[in-house]
């Protein structure tokens, strides 16, 4: 029986140290984990999309809350230009 705890405990403590690599990556660098290695401004990643560009200048200062809601209905327009929704005809109606 007691074969058998160490034997889950043990497995799960490889588990464990298998699914959380930063973890892992923190404890090989001495680091302990509630502390990332990178921590700071330089950490931020870039934003990916017109939406983040947009809100990243807005919590900066460097546009108005009108020039935010401008942007976005531009981008709005442009996305429904690109991309327009179709609905798709009704099939079995009755007439």
């Amino acid at each position: 029986m007691l074969l058998m705890i160490l034997f889950t405990l043990v497995s799960a403590g490889i588990l464990g140290y298998a699914i959380w690599p930063a973890a892992r990556d923190s404890w090989k660098n001495g680091q302990s984990a509630s502390t990332p290695a990178d921590a700071g401004p330089a950490s931020a990643s870039e934003p990916e999309s017109v939406e983040g560009v947009l809100v990243g200048q807005l919590a900066a200062g460097g546009i108005s809350r009108r020039q935010y809601i401008r942007a976005m209905e531009r981008v709005a327009a442009r996305d429904d230009k690109r991309h327009p929704v179709v609905v798709p005809p009704e099939t079995g109606s009755g007439a």
